[in-house]
């Protein structure tokens, strides 16, 4: 059902459609250790988050990130950007849902036109496919940890990503893609 739902809200666009459990994240957002439900609650009102940067292959390696405000989706999107220096435009508003999140990447984002130059050291990729698993990866770890309530499993929260124009996540360089109607996984 939630992966109808999603793909119900990828066929009208980026955005989730209005049903119980899905919107934007301003409003469907739960705070860094909030309830495993991935439901809403009060937002916060600035703190730490924890962005992770690396792989699932290779591990990740855990930044604090102090935010003002309400801790959303593209709050944390726009941390891993601030301190690696990849551009990680978004093309709409990130939706959440119990199925979910909903990740629509801009084509202007760094997975399409590569790293920033000169890159920060800390960050360095060497390649395309390389880049590509560590921002789309990153991402969704970040995801999964800021929004998965103490105790929760953060790997139950599933992230999809999709492109512009309600298209499906595809990096033909790579020869790589993934359906609008499954959660993303790095192929092994």
């Amino acid at each position: 059902m939630a992966a109808f739902t999603l793909l119900c809200g990828v066929l009208a666009g980026c955005r989730a459609p209005d049903v119980p459990g899905f919107g934007p994240s301003p409003a469907a957002s739960t705070p860094v250790g909030g309830a495993s439900d991935h439901s809403s609650s009060a937002p916060t009102s600035g703190g730490t988050a924890e962005l992770y940067i690396g792989t699932r292959a290779s591990g990740f390696v855990q930044h604090p990130m102090d935010y003002e405000g309400d801790l959303t989706p593209e709050v944390l999107i726009q941390g891993i950007a601030d301190l690696t220096g990849w551009d990680l435009t978004l093309a709409d508003e990130v939706t959440t849902g119990k199925g979910g999140m909903s990740v629509c990447l801009s084509a202007q984002s760094a997975l399409f036109v590569g790293p920033p130059d000169p890159q920060k050291d800390r960050f360095r990729v060497y390649d395309g496919e390389q880049l590509a698993e560590i921002i789309l990866d990153s991402i969704q770890k970040t995801l999964q940890m800021g929004f998965t309530g103490e105790g929760g499993d953060p790997d139950a929260l599933d992230i999809y990503y999709f492109l512009e124009g309600e298209k499906p996540l595809e990096l033909p360089n790579l020869g790589l893609s993934w359906p609008i109607d499954q959660p993303y996984q790095w192929p092994a």
